[in-house]
C-alpha cells in the first residue's frame, strides 16, 4: 500500500495538458506538417510551370514569403499556443476544484483518490495507459483524462520505489506500453 498527499498545482495541470496535446500528438503533428509542406511544394511547382517564378519583384517576393510563413508559423508557435490554452483553463475559476489537496491510496485492488470535493475509486483495469515524465506520472482513463501524480508527492526514494512497485504490479502490460491515438 502506498499513501500520498499532494496538492495539484496549475503548473502540474499545464504540464499534463501540454504533454497530452503536444508530446502525445507528435505523429499527428508530423502528418499535418507533411500536408502543409506538400501543399507549399505543390503550389511552388504550379507557379514554376505557370511562369510565376520567372520574374521576381518586391510584390511577388512578399507574396511568396507570406505563403511560406503562413505554412511555417503554426508549426513554430504550436507548443506556446497549447501552453496558453492550458493556462486559460487553469486560470478559470470554475476549475479551482482541480487545485486542491489529493489523498491518494494505491493498493493491489484499486486506486483511491479523495479530495475535499470527491472520493473516487479506480480499478486498475480502468487505467489504459501509464506515462512517466521527469516530474509526473499520468495514469490515463481515456485519451484526454488522466490521474496526475506529481513525483514530488513522494517524500522519499522509498516512497517512490513503493509507488513504482504498486503501479508495475497492478497495471496491465497494455497500460504500460499502450500508445493512445489522438
Amino acid at each position: 500500500m502506498v499513501s500520498l498527499k499532494y496538492i495539484l498545482t496549475k503548473d502540474d495541470y499545464i504540464k499534463f495538458y501540454t504533454h497530452v496535446f503536444w508530446e502525445e500528438g507528435k505523429k499527428k503533428r508530423m502528418v499535418n506538417f507533411l500536408k502543409q509542406g506538400g501543399f507549399l511544394i505543390t503550389f511552388l511547382i504550379v507557379l514554376y510551370f505557370a511562369g510565376g517564378l520567372g520574374s521576381f519583384n518586391n510584390f511577388s517576393i512578399a507574396i511568396y514569403s507570406l505563403i511560406f510563413l503562413s505554412t511555417l508559423l503554426p508549426i513554430i508557435s504550436g507548443r506556446s499556443s497549447i501552453i496558453r490554452s492550458a493556462e486559460k483553463i487553469a486560470d478559470n475559476p470554475d476549475n479551482d476544484s482541480l487545485f486542491t489537496e489529493y489523498n491518494l491510496t494505491a493498493i493491489d485492488s484499486e486506486l483511491l483518490i479523495k479530495t475535499e470535493f470527491t472520493e473516487t475509486k479506480y480499478y486498475w483495469k480502468s487505467i489504459i495507459k501509464k506515462t512517466e515524465t521527469d516530474t509526473h506520472y499520468f495514469l490515463f482513463e481515456n485519451s484526454l483524462q488522466a490521474i496526475i501524480i506529481p513525483k514530488s508527492a513522494c517524500k522519499s526514494e522509498e516512497e517512490k520505489l513503493a509507488l513504482n512497485k504498486v503501479l508495475s504490479r497492478n497495471l496491465s502490460l497494455d497500460a504500460e506500453f499502450n500508445q493512445i491515438q489522438n
